[in-house]
């Protein structure tokens, strides 16, 4: 299987002739270019040649193990690895190899006495101190089982066929059993063929042989996507199946390490339907394919975008998990799935289901052995492990599945360690849910967010309703789900409903709006966001009825109930500011949202009618009115006049210093205070609208308090008039 894992062309720049090489350096070269079918037989030679030192066929051994491994000759690593261990100065590598052989094997109850007898010998190793601590959980994942039947698809095949994908009624997938070219080449890995697409286009008759002459005409290939000489495959379509993505290898060479190496990249095809062909344009080509390493095993995702293996730079190790999104005309950066997904092993085939999982291989996580199914649900914490038949004791990947018919296609070498496809069958294991939003008085929320949290795998879903107030999920049985909306704008808390999958096709639930409103907020602020104190606001509803409020230190005003929902307007006025406007939206009859705005104002700078109160000043132990003074209190009689503030009431307080006593300057500061509203009374405005008020020395605006020795300006500064706009009583 580890060429369906890479499908990887390696192969030597040489210099001079196999002749020039020793059998060794011949065979550690050919483990270097990965083709281990190859180094295997050399490898094996060596360590039963009786001219060289044991301990030096000892090391022989070791890679005759190592390559019958990699080239997928199960019998021959167990056979050689054991006799390793036999001679008795096996080292951790080897018994490292042992534990995995053995589950390769299904040999679990041999796993604990085989991790004792190496412990014995080194019982600090890191790796099999691990095998320790996790034998009990692997011996709970083997006994893990699915109701699941697995089935070879083809098995009269005699050819490695792997990575089926549905198209039309059939599949596509990868094989060996037709190859390109009249004399068809062979991976020097594995030692098989090439790999080719077929085309099964019905799955209802999966097999039929096919002549010598069909077979070197690639008669039987989906040949629309051209042919290589190299391995081509596997390839998924989006949910029209007029876009496909393909794996290939690179044209390009990797010449590092002095070996050269054909990376894998993916290619993209559109289907024509005037030509009624499929075509590959320039501007398909995946600008993140790199001749350094490899791009594969590429999916499309619910909304299109891709999710793909690759060794880039950056990763966890081995192959991790990307996607990569369509935006603006092309592909995103990859952006690596994360820990949950990856190890520092291969995480590979990934496949995209309804439910918007990603079933995916590895043989990074804990499993029963090779690579494993493993689920992953954006958001989730951890992964779900598929349990017997699904998973086994050898490769199990490439698997596509339906989770609202419970039926799909698996790969894996579980027969004869030969690469299969067998078909899955099972029950459903989602249905379809429908979430109807409504109001409070039952009418259709369109347009808004739907969370459907799974709190098993602790992921999240999210869709959008309909012009019925409808959301659609694809949800998986027996499980429970925490459903909410986005929060509206004035929302305390979305309403949540929490409810249980029911082991069925398709199901509903509604969810209703009727929710605990939170107070209703106004918050006015300047042009810089710092909060505006003492801004009047002014309700209006329909029948221009007004009621006068105002804002807080922090610019904020709230109300429950006092103000009716009718008033769905407010004027903002300030003095020394221009005029905002905030008009509110009706909620749903019967609903209880709230109402949450900022308003911003912009401040005058006309200085005709900008009322600057710190030029109302006072003579010592004086209450008379400066000339200066007047002329602002002008400006606030035009304010107070005009048509649009003539509901307004103001309160002009004004202020002493310390010096004298407090009785003598709360009587003083009530003194200026009326002068101030006699001059203003006197110029035509209604004695109810304004209020004097005297705070004597009470309101010092810095330090100098009795005794505090202090010029004369700091003084000044005290003795002021202040204006602050009423709300309706």
């Amino acid at each position: 299987m580890k060429y369906a894992l890479y499908v990887l062309l390696s192969f030597g720049i040489w210099q001079c002739s196999w002749a020039q090489f020793s059998r060794q350096d011949m065979a550690s070269e050919l483990m270097l270019r990965w083709k281990y079918a190859d180094a295997y037989p050399l490898w094996m030679d060596l360590a039963v040649d009786p001219t060289y030192a044991d301990s030096v066929r000892e090391d022989f051994m070791r890679m005759a193990a190592q390559s019958a491994l990699s080239a997928d000759l199960l019998t021959e690593a167990v056979d050689w690895n054991a006799a390793i261990i036999a001679t008795g100065h096996g080292e951790p590598e080897d018994w490292l190899r042992q534990l995995d052989l053995l589950c390769l094997q299904n040999r679990y109850d041999e796993i604990e006495e085989s991790i004792g007898m190496a412990l014995d010998q080194f019982p600090d190793n890191p790796g099999l101190l691990r095998w320790k601590e996790g034998v009990s959980g692997l011996i709970q994942l083997v006994r893990d089982s699915t109701a699941f039947t697995v089935e070879p698809l083809r098995p009269q095949s005699s050819a490695e066929e792997f990575s089926a994908y549905p198209f039309q009624n059939g599949l596509v997938f990868m094989s060996t059993g037709l190859n390109a070219g009249f004399i068809p080449m062979q991976d020097g890995w594995t030692g098989q063929y090439y790999t080719e697409l077929t085309w099964i286009e019905d799955v209802k008759e999966p097999f039929r042989e096919y002549t010598w002459f069909e077979q070197i005409r690639n008669q039987d290939l989906f040949g629309a996507f051209g042919h290589s000489r190299l391995h081509d495959g596997p390839v998924a379509f989006d949910a029209d199946e007029d876009f496909a993505v393909l794996t290939r290898n690179h044209e390009d060479i990797d010449v590092s390490e002095n070996v050269s190496r054909s990376r894998l990249k993916l290619e993209f095809y559109r289907w024509i339907p005037e030509l009624e062909e499929w075509e590959r344009r320039p501007d398909d080509l995946f600008p993140w394919n790199s001749p350094l390493y490899s791009c594969a095993h590429a999916v499309f995702d619910l909304n299109d975008d891709l999710v793909f293996s690759s060794d880039r730079p950056g990763g966890f190790g081995g192959m991790d998990l990307y996607s990569s999104k369509w935006e603006d005309g092309q592909w995103s950066e990859p952006q690596n799935l994360g820990p949950v997904v990856n190890t520092d092993q291969d995480e590979v085939f990934p496949f995209v289901s309804q439910t918007g999982a990603v079933f995916f291989s590895s043989n990074g996580h804990p499993g029963a052995g090779g690579l494993d199914i493993f689920i992953y649900r954006e958001g989730a914490a951890r992964l779900e492990r598929l349990g017997y038949p699904i998973n086994s004791n050898l490769d199990d990947f490439a698997f596509v599945f339906d989770e609202t018919k419970g039926s799909g296609w698996l790969s894996s070498n579980r027969m004869e360690s030969k690469d299969a496809i067998f078909s899955v069958n099972g029950n459903p294991s989602a249905g379809k849910l429908t979430v109807h939003v409504q109001a409070c008085d039952g009418s259709p929320i369109v347009g808004i967010d739907v969370i459907a949290e799974d709190q098993f795998a602790g992921s999240a879903t999210t869709a959008q309703t309909d012009e019925d107030g409808n959301a659609q999920f694809i949800a998986i049985r027996n499980r429970t789900y925490t459903l909410t909306s986005q929060v509206l704008e004035g929302m305390d808390s979305p309403p949540e409903l929490e409810l249980v999958m029911q082991d069925v096709d398709s199901m509903g639930t509604v969810l209703d709006f009727n929710f605990k409103r939170q107070p209703n907020r106004l918050t006015v602020v300047d042009l810089e966001g710092n909060p505006l104190n003492n801004a009047m606001l002014s309700f209006e509803n329909e029948q221009k009825k007004r009621l006068n409020r105002v804002t807080n230190s922090e610019g904020v005003f709230e109300w429950d109930d006092e103000i009716s929902m009718d008033f769905m307007a407010v004027h903002v006025s300030m003095i020394n500011y221009w005029d905002g406007y905030q008009g509110f939206e009706q909620p749903p009859s019967g609903c209880l949202l709230s109402i949450q705005k900022t308003v911003t104002l912009r401040p005058r700078t006309e200085e005709s009618e900008v009322i600057n109160l710190e030029n109302i000043y006072y003579d010592l132990d004086k209450a008379l009115l400066r000339a200066e003074g007047k002329s602002e209190l002008d400006k606030l009689v035009r304010y107070m006049s005009d048509e649009k503030y003539r509901t307004f009431r103001v309160e002009l307080s004004s202020h002493t210093d310390s010096r004298n006593s407090d009785a003598y300057n709360k009587d003083l500061s009530q003194r200026r205070a009326q002068s101030c509203v006699d001059y203003i009374i006197a110029k035509g405005i209604d004695p109810i609208r304004i209020i004097a008020r005297g705070y004597g020395e009470s309101q010092l605006v810095n330090r100098c308090a009795d005794g505090v020795a202090c010029t004369e300006d700091e003084h000044q500064a005290n003795r002021r008039t202040e204006l602050r706009l009423l709300p309706d009583e």
